[in-house]
């Protein structure tokens, strides 16, 4: 695998895609010049596009402290091919002299998944634990604005709402960002040839076996011929529709607190009549934030569900219920609403508490044994006596969790980064044995979890990544209360 021919000098003027990177990257605030990021590279076009203009950023001064990582996955699905595209992305990490992460996962094909899935969730899984261990502030892919339009007409043949017509976000709360993603693939591919970079192709982006393939080779071509800018049409649209869910996700967040009534764990109670007297679009996604909130996820739920909860629970008057999949009953009595799993009042009085994780809903709460304290999950910045210690209380940054909070007891190899330690490691099981928390007592000590990492250990200390400071814009405190 030959790279050397490519062009590595930066003293060109700059290309119309560096120009066009750069001010996403400033506008959207991606990247700050100290920053650490990962930069995804299958080997292929567009990822490699986004490495070199990441790399002539740092070499401009545009972001002169930027510590670059190269990561790359080889799945092994390509035979020779796949060896070469890792061969290629060493020797492109060399030339650069930069780092590069490799990872060969084996995907077994599982019932209800597809082989692409599980490689998606083992790429990202990859670049998540580089990101930690190198204490790196962002992962990098190359989507571009191609990817963008071919993801909002995936999720309009699906039928799919605001969220999946907004397309793939610019940037993600558990520091996944995609800085080409108002760049088409036309534009990359003139970057490449201006610099005389080399790549690796693909060859079953042609097969029109998967249906974003299908979209690429015969429907986008034909929606050219009613307007050759249809990329960035879609791509646009996508950034609108954004700004347009981000607003109602605040308007849910609004609505949801004078909704629910109770939270525990299985569980979410909520007020019949004023979630009736919501607006229908507010209607079902409070209830699917229910869903969400007691399964863990969305994942699997259709409008079918969320319409019939509304039909035939909601709107039932006195009474009312439905099963639904996955063991998820919704039922109404007297003027409230119920979302549990099956069982879980038998579970609970059997003892199943937040050892075995229960989500920590913002705002919300979570109850810590039948007779201890409760967790809670507050937006903004609450009045504290004394100091928020890290014992009863801590405020944290909101964007660095990476998504929703569960609470669940410690586990082999769990570790966390102390506040006060500057931001050096600790495995949990050594922080409890300088805490002189003795063995018996150390899975009854809760822990505060996020896609991140370990928000906190509930009632010793936070962890020093997610501590609010100067530059947070969205704040959540934690607290821990004696009733």
């Amino acid at each position: 695998m030959k790279v050397a021919r490519m062009t590595l000098r930066h003293d060109a003027a700059p290309h119309p895609v560096f120009r066009q990177v750069v001010s996403a990257i400033r506008q959207k605030k991606l990247l700050r010049p100290d920053n650490g990021v990962l930069v995804a590279v299958s080997g292929g076009s567009d990822s490699v596009c986004l490495l070199m203009v990441l790399h002539e950023m740092r070499q401009r001064a545009v972001l002169p402290g930027l510590d670059l990582h190269v990561g790359h996955v080889n799945y092994g699905l390509r035979g020779e091919e796949s060896e070469k595209d890792e061969e290629y992305v060493r020797e492109l990490g060399t030339t650069l002299s930069l780092p590069v992460h490799v990872e060969r996962v084996h995907v077994v094909p599982q019932p209800g998944q597809t082989v692409q899935g599980q490689a998606r969730d083992a790429r990202y899984a990859f670049f998540a634990r580089v990101r930690r261990e190198y204490g790196l502030t962002a992962v990098a892919t190359g989507h571009t604005a191609d990817d963008q339009a071919e993801t909002v007409l995936l999720w309009l043949l699906r039928g799919s709402g605001t969220s999946g017509l907004a397309g793939i976000p610019v940037q993600r709360g558990d520091g996944i960002i995609r800085p080409l993603l108002d760049v088409t693939r036309a534009q990359v591919l003139d970057y490449l040839a201006s610099r005389g970079i080399v790549y690796r192709t693909d060859a079953s982006n042609a097969t029109r076996v998967y249906r974003r393939n299908q979209i690429r080779h015969e429907i986008m071509p034909l929606l050219r011929t009613f307007n050759p800018r249809i990329v960035e049409g879609l791509a646009r649209a996508a950034e609108i529709l954004a700004a347009e869910a981000a607003l109602l996700d605040d308007l849910e967040r609004e609505r949801w607190k004078t909704v629910v009534k109770d939270i525990a764990p299985g569980r979410v109670v909520l007020q019949g009549e004023r979630l009736a007297q919501e607006p229908l679009g507010l209607q079902r996604r409070l209830i699917r934030r229910a869903l969400s909130v007691v399964r863990g996820s969305a994942a699997g739920l259709t409008f079918r569900h969320v319409g019939d909860i509304l039909a035939r629970v909601v709107g039932a008057g006195r009474g009312g219920k439905l099963d639904l999949p996955g063991g998820i009953v919704v039922k109404r009595d007297g003027a409230l609403v119920t979302v549990g799993r099956s069982g879980v009042e038998e579970q609970a009085s059997a003892g199943a508490n937040w050892v075995t994780g229960v989500p920590l809903l913002i705002p919300g709460a979570v109850q810590l044994g039948e007779e201890g304290p409760r967790l809670l999950a507050l937006e903004g910045c609450e009045p504290v006596k004394g100091r928020a210690d890290g014992r009863s209380v801590l405020v944290v940054d909101a964007d660095r969790l990476g998504g929703p909070l569960t609470v669940r007891n410690w586990r082999p190899g769990d570790w966390f980064c102390p506040s006060g330690l500057q931001g050096h490691r600790k495995k949990l099981q050594d922080f409890f044995v300088d805490q002189k928390v003795p063995r018996t007592r150390r899975a009854e000590v809760p822990l505060a979890v996020a896609p991140a990492g370990i928000v906190w250990v509930v009632g010793y200390r936070g962890d020093e990544r997610f501590l609010a400071g100067q530059a947070t814009t969205r704040v959540v405190t934690l607290k821990l209360v004696k009733e």
